[in-house]
């Protein structure tokens, strides 16, 4: 077990956070709670802003990682050896699968008549594939996340040196709030339909955001434990409620809720009683693999006459056991030796570990 458990100190509930957002996503793409009326529906829906979850965690990722590294080409090396190695191989299994005929094609797919062709395959391999929405989420089904994800390990830490005060670090926001904006209103306009949320200009202020949470944590330290212990649990009270309701701001509650939990640096006691303890530290760890891997275990588990009459939370619980399984298999044969290849190729400072 210790080989799948990754540790980061005073940081591993955010580990905790990664798992969390994990089983959201699994959650929706099962359809979990739905046979238990309104609240298990919201709980179910509300499964889709794991991404957005996964995506201030990665903002955090890339302030902590940057400013840790020896420089850009250090940082940039170790961000793609996390993430890409796994990605393109999931990738090619994936398309193979639909270029065999194995697998039908998915409902992106049939929506924008595109083709399992080499065009497609490179676009994803090549991580351009958020810039063509007709690609940007036809082979896998979940992979129009991933390069939104290298956009912005690109980018980000271009800005990061920018904002030194809180005037600027509004203004970047604010800015970033406006690009989205302006890419939604593009869509309407020229692009495809639903183009705008596979693109990664609309989602800049999220990894901002988590990037700024980085550097507050230093300032929050010096705050009375007391206060830092009320931002802590009313994060955690916000994220709560927002899972059970539909305000039609869920996915910026669930973003400033995450951000709340990485700026609150809370106690030893807390970390560990509520997103430290192994299960989570566990599923955190091995979560890349298990965003990655469950929509192809759903596949094959969708195929099962008896599964598709059963109840939702079987099929979840048999989803998520088995994706487990396969992610646990994933992680230590592809994930970890090349994690373990990026440190070595593009260390980080001495005596720093990167989330």
């Amino acid at each position: 077990m210790s080989l799948l458990v990754r540790s980061y100190g005073d940081t591993d509930f955010v580990t905790g956070l990664r798992a969390i957002a994990a089983i959201m996503v699994i959650a929706i793409h099962t359809a979990a709670f739905r046979d238990f009326g309104t609240l298990g529906n919201n709980i179910t829906d509300n499964g889709k802003y794991g991404v957005q979850i996964f995506f201030v965690i990665s903002g955090f990722t890339i302030a902590r990682t940057y400013r840790n590294a020896t420089g850009f080409g250090s940082y940039f090396g170790r961000r793609m050896m996390r993430i890409a190695p796994l990605y393109i191989v999931v990738i090619a299994f994936a398309f193979y699968l639909l270029a065999s005929g194995y697998n039908q094609p998915i409902y992106w797919m049939t929506l924008y008549n595109s083709e399992a062709d080499a065009y497609n395959l490179l676009m994803h391999v090549s991580f351009m594939s958020g810039w063509d929405a007709r690609v940007a989420n036809s082979i896998l089904g979940v992979e129009w996340s991933i390069p939104i994800e290298v956009f912005w390990y690109a980018v980000l830490p271009l800005v990061l040196p920018i904002a030194s005060d809180q005037r600027r670090r509004f203004a970047i926001f604010l800015g970033l709030l406006v690009l989205a904006g302006m890419t939604k209103v593009a869509e309407h306009l020229i692009l495809p339909k639903h183009a705008a949320h596979f693109m990664p200009l609309s989602y800049g202020a999220y990894f901002y955001l988590g990037a700024v949470a980085e550097t507050l944590r230093d300032t929050f330290a010096k705050q009375p434990a007391t206060f830092r212990r009320r931002v802590w649990y009313g994060s955690i009270l916000l994220f709560a409620v927002t899972l059970c309701v539909d305000t039609g701001l869920n996915a910026a509650f669930f973003a400033l809720a995450t951000a709340g939990l990485i700026v609150a640096r809370p106690g030893t006691h807390e970390v560990r009683g509520v997103l430290g303890r192994k299960p989570f530290l566990f599923l955190g760890s091995i979560s890349y693999s298990l965003y990655l891997m469950h929509i192809l275990v759903i596949r094959e588990l969708g195929k099962s006459t008896a599964l598709q009459d059963s109840n939702t939370l079987v099929f979840f619980g048999t989803a998520l056991i088995l994706t487990i399984l396969v992610s646990m298999f994933t992680y230590l044969t592809i994930e970890r030796p090349t994690n373990r290849l990026g440190a070595r190729l593009f260390g980080l400072r001495k005596g720093h570990i990167s989330a």
